[in-house]
């Protein structure tokens, strides 16, 4: 009896095929999740759920995150010069349902058991840095949370000088 060879070719082809394009999605959907330039590579992503205020979200798993190194001016009990630029300013950069990435420095948790992080756009963008050089936050050094203190000092400083946000409505 001869046995017809195609059925086999048929199925190592299929096979091929299929092997294919799981590589294709295994490709795609980490370059989903790598961060961009700018972004350290130990950071991890999370997806806003709102934000707070200025210096404050929560993201869509229910994390309180406070970012590290900058104090926008606070929207509660009442509202001081700034807050509504600030806040807006924030959900520009971290919209709801939007990605971006977090890292945490020394201490992971504030007093209020807030998770203190550094966050950046999926453009890159050093928000805690981006909100200190548009005058939209202060800086605010915490030891030992300090890896990026001298950039927001350094941003702060030229907000200053040019009076951009804070420093020329404040």
């Amino acid at each position: 009896m001869i046995t017809s060879r195609r059925p086999t070719r048929a199925a190592v082809a299929g096979f091929v095929g299929a092997l294919l394009l799981a590589g294709i999605w295994v490709a795609a959907s980490a370059l989903q999740r790598a961060p961009r330039d700018g972004i350290p590579a130990d950071a991890i992503v999370v997806t806003v759920g709102r934000v707070v205020d200025g210096d404050t979200l929560v993201t869509a798993e229910g994390a309180r995150v406070r970012l590290i190194g900058i104090d926008a001016p606070e929207v509660r009990p009442e509202t001081e010069c700034g807050a509504d630029a600030a806040t807006a300013r924030l959900r520009e950069l971290a919209p709801e349902g939007g990605r971006a990435w977090v890292l945490a420095d020394s201490e992971g948790l504030d007093r209020f058991d807030r998770d203190l992080r550094y966050l950046w756009t999926e453009d890159g963008i050093f928000v805690n840095e981006a909100l200190v050089a548009e005058g939209r936050a202060r800086t605010l050094r915490i030891a030992p949370n300090v890896r990026y203190a001298d950039r927001f000092a350094a941003a702060e400083s030229d907000a200053r000088t040019n009076g951009v946000g804070l420093w020329g409505v404040c």
